[in-house]
Parts: structure tokens; C-alpha cells; sequence
């Protein structure tokens, strides 16, 4: 899904995008939404955004998704759905 140079093919170009996945935090695990990103050529779910002193958004918190286990939700055109578990890094509180 990166972008390459097939230009039949669907891919992810740079711009913020919404995806489905299963978020692991401390002992509770459940079904999240999250936005996710193409940064330097990698796929990133953003956990947290931070205001910039140049006005702008940041990805604060990431983690990589695994390409192969990304898919178009078929429910909801424009949206994604991610196959993998991901774990919630920060502290729990």
C-alpha cells in the first residue's frame, strides 16, 4: 500500500489517515480508532498529537504498522482496517 511507481495500484500517500485495530493498555485490550500516518516512507500509528510552537500538529507518541496487515474496511470507504495487535507503550495511569 506505499506509494510506488504502479499507479494502478492502491497505496498510502502522505496525509492522515483512520484505521481500526485492537490496542493493547496495561491489562485491557480493546477495539480502538486511531489516525496513522506515512513518515519517511514507514507506516505510524499516532497515539497522541502535541501542538508545536510553529502552530502546527506532531506525532508525540508512534508505533509502526506492518504494511502487509492493512486493509481497506470495506464499510467505511476511505478508512483502514489493521489485522495486528498494538501496544499501548505509554503508562498506564
Amino acid at each position: 500500500m506505499i506509494e510506488d511507481d504502479d499507479e494502478d495500484e492502491d497505496h498510502i500517500e502522505h496525509g492522515i489517515y483512520r484505521v481500526t485495530h485492537m490496542l493493547v493498555s496495561g491489562n485491557e485490550r480493546r477495539k480502538v480508532e486511531s489516525d496513522f500516518i506515512l513518515m519517511d516512507d514507514r507506516l505510524l500509528l499516532v497515539l497522541e498529537w502535541i501542538h508545536r510552537p510553529e502552530g502546527d500538529m506532531w506525532p508525540a507518541f508512534t508505533l509502526p504498522l506492518d504494511e502487509d496487515l492493512l486493509e481497506d474496511d470495506p464499510d467505511r470507504p476511505g478508512k483502514f482496517l489493521y489485522a495486528g495487535e498494538l501496544i499501548d507503550p505509554r503508562k498506564v495511569q
